[in-house]
């Protein structure tokens, strides 16, 4: 694996910035269930540990905040191995797979005909129903995200959108009873300020109070009277890619030499790196994520859905929808995928699919160079 140095330009040595780039991510290391000292109340657009989060037990209580009902999704036996089986999975398809890779072409392809380049803008020529508005041009930034508020606007009536996106910024510690920090609360309230109209939505999480309260504050920033009946789906708890358990993936990247663990591994891996042992590969997993979380569940849900889930089922699958275009290669620009940040995915009415990497925040990434830079010249 080849890792390009950010740092070649710098006013620094290299050698002298990147042993305090080592240090900070040593101090940044929790192993997946602490966090660093002095990030207590981490900014908008930063990450209190540079591991992904531990998957806690999914068949706790997902009723810490708000109610809750389940789908006909399934816990897994154990919340450290991943949600299904590729082959018991894909036979669960039934007739819910109308997408054009029932037709005899991949949803990849279909995706590609039926949705702008993600190198342009994207546009639609129809407002949304519940809308007087004038339609909102879709356009993605630097790093190859759109705002979530601007697809919602631009979606056509005949349209269905599922917005899976990671929690609003947490606590510290990772367990499934972290909750929310107050900036994370006005994250998610702000987020649905932007998404304020007329119909209803459905909410989905993995049952974690974080994504429970995500779920909640951006229903209360949409303005609605009540809190919303969230639907628990334990396909989404995070582990869906993964053959290992969380803290096995983090001190398999540390085996390896990655000193950014788990993230550095995953965004290798989700670039096109092969960990067969530890990781399933990523575009047919992602596929049969659309089939079988997705495309099975479509009808049961209102025309628009909000899916709060975790940062290690989040980032492979903004990559997989954005053609690997999407700026999330840590390896290379220290970049990991930010709070209320992750994919659309609409469906039109034959339940052909396009994807749109998508942001509830200023940005969609976080930028961790730029923290380690900052931790570096307070020390200074």
């Amino acid at each position: 694996m080849h890792k390009q140095n950010p740092f070649k330009k710098g006013a620094w040595s290299t050698a002298f910035v990147f042993a305090a780039l080592f240090a900070l991510l040593a101090a940044c290391d929790d192993s997946s269930s602490s966090t660093s000292a002095g990030e207590d109340n981490p900014p908008a657009s930063s990450e209190s540990s540079v591991q992904p989060e531990s998957a806690a037990d999914p068949a706790e209580s997902a009723n810490s905040t708000g109610s809750a009902e389940s789908t006909d999704s399934k816990p897994a036996d154990s919340a450290s191995s991943p949600s299904t089986e590729s082959s018991s999975s894909a036979a669960t398809l039934s007739s819910h797979e109308t997408t054009s890779s029932a037709k005899g072409e991949s949803a990849s392809s279909a995706e590609q005909k039926s949705s702008p380049s993600m190198s342009s803008p994207v546009s639609s020529a129809t407002p949304t129903p519940s809308s007087a508005a004038p339609v909102t041009e879709v356009t993605l930034d630097k790093d190859g995200f759109a705002t979530i508020a601007d697809v919602y606007h631009s979606l056509a009536p005949t349209e269905k959108a599922v917005f899976i996106i990671r929690h609003s910024e947490r606590e510290d510690a990772v367990t499934i009873e972290t909750e929310l920090t107050a900036n994370g609360i006005k994250m998610a309230q702000d987020l649905g300020a932007t998404l304020k109209s007329d119909e209803e939505f459905s909410y989905i999480t993995s049952g974690f109070v974080r994504t429970n309260e995500t779920a909640n504050n951006i229903s209360k920033g949409r303005g609605e009277a009540t809190l919303p009946k969230l639907i628990t789906n334990y396909d989404i708890t995070g582990n869906w890619f993964l053959k290992i358990t969380a803290d096995e993936l983090a001190q398999y990247g540390t085996n390896l030499g990655m000193r950014g663990g788990s993230v550095e591994l995953m965004s290798h891996w989700a670039y096109g790196e092969p960990y067969a042992d530890a990781l399933y590969e990523l575009e047919p997993r992602a596929q049969e994520f659309m089939q079988t979380v997705i495309l099975k569940n479509l009808s049961k849900w209102k025309r628009v859905s909000i899916m709060v889930s975790h940062d290690i089922l989040v980032m492979p699958l903004a990559v997989f929808g954005s053609e690997k275009k999407v700026a999330l290669k840590y390896y290379e620009d220290y970049h990991w995928i930010n709070y209320i940040a992750g994919l659309a995915i609409i469906a039109d009415e034959q339940n052909n699919l396009r994807y749109i990497p998508v942001k509830g925040a200023e940005s969609g990434v976080i930028d961790y160079l730029a923290i380690y830079m900052e931790e570096y010249n307070k020390k200074k």
